[in-house]
């Protein structure tokens, strides 16, 4: 009998297909419950918005020291600036339009294993909301969306936006459901438009899902005339938001949900074993110059330092580690959606 309950357990694990490795717990995830409970009674159907992936590729940051007349006269300095800038070299944007496409994949699969049918854009119809956007399908990589990082959009999912800018940028139009800010941060999409989409498609739970994987963490100071900037590898899942939003109230004012559970990584989680321990600096001091108090003309060198590093990685082993955090919090979301549709409170 004992034989056969290990057997069991470790039959449940392959099929699981991962052993866990993060933990994502109320120490480091919001989780809002909206009256999950009513989920259960709600269509078996899912709209699924956006699902977006920001692998950043590389940052840059520089800091500046402004020179002068110094206190006493006679003594005056340049501006000093320090720059830097760190890329990642090993893997491909291809490498990680393949990456996304299986956790895409895995992802849906588990939202039909909870018996849901999934929607995209592709096959959801045309309603009054979307009228005059256009629609994105992937495969497809952009590198407008957030500074320094790809916004990669996996094989067989399509979305749509308000408008494409010049240069590529993506515009949504959506108040309060900002898929990321200029920081790689998202904003809650419980409110705004997605109640309403999810009324206009006869109450369909409307899935919104973005992550964000720094690699590269700097630091920009300045003291005593000296600019300073450090940085290197800092592989993380930075920020992630899986919303699923059913059903509009019935109050005025902003638009709400009937239901809700929304999950948002608040605390980054570090990815170790793809980037070796590095750490790179730039550094550049005012230069300084004394002339005579009676002197009218004068002239001060600025100097800037500006040095350019990579950190290395096995495309492989990049794949195998991000995924797992990215997995585990995605799982850990429908988990939350499923105690609601079981009647319990969406909470750890």
């Amino acid at each position: 009998m004992k034989q056969l309950q290990i057997t069991t357990l470790l039959l449940l694990i392959a099929l699981m297909g991962y052993s866990q490795e993060y933990e994502f717990n109320k120490k480091n995830v919001q989780v809002v419950d909206m009256k999950a409970k009513k989920m259960a009674d709600a269509p078996k159907k899912v709209f699924l918005k956006s699902f977006k992936i920001y692998y950043q590729m590389i940052a840059e940051a520089e800091k500046t020291v402004y020179g002068g007349r110094q206190l006493g006269g006679g003594s005056y300095t340049g501006d000093a600036t320090a720059r830097l800038a760190v890329g990642v070299e090993g893997i491909a944007p291809e490498d990680l339009q393949a990456m996304t496409n299986d956790i895409y994949n895995d992802y849906v699969s588990k939202l039909e294993g909870m018996g849901f049918e999934v929607y995209t854009s592709d096959n959801i119809g045309d309603i009054e909301f979307f009228e005059g956007w256009e629609k994105v399908s992937g495969p497809t990589i952009n590198e407008e969306q957030l500074k320094g990082s790809l916004m990669v959009i996996p094989e067989g999912f399509s979305y749509m936006v308000k408008r494409i800018t010049n240069s590529g940028k993506e515009k949504t139009g959506a108040f309060m459901s900002g898929v990321t800010g200029n920081d790689g941060s998202f904003s809650s999409s419980a409110y705004g438009p997605n109640p309403k989409i999810s009324k206009e498609l006869g109450d369909m739970c409307v899935v919104e899902i973005a992550l964000n994987v720094p690699s590269i963490y700097l630091d920009a100071k300045s003291q005593l005339g000296t600019a300073k900037v450090k940085g290197g590898a800092y592989l993380r899942l930075h920020n992630a938001k899986a919303s699923y939003i059913q059903g509009k109230g019935n109050k005025p004012g902003v638009a709400y949900p009937d239901a809700a559970v929304e999950t948002l990584l608040t605390k980054p989680v570090q990815i170790n074993g793809v980037f070796e321990s590095q750490e790179f600096k730039s550094v550049a001091n005012k230069s300084r110059t004394t002339v005579p108090s009676y002197a009218s003309f004068f002239t001060v060198e600025d100097k800037t330092v500006a040095l350019s590093n990579t950190i290395e990685c096995d495309a492989s082993v990049y794949q195998a580690e991000v995924k797992k955090p990215i997995i585990e919090f995605l799982d850990m979301s429908l988990d939350m959606v499923r105690k609601g549709m079981q009647g319990e409170k969406a909470k750890f």
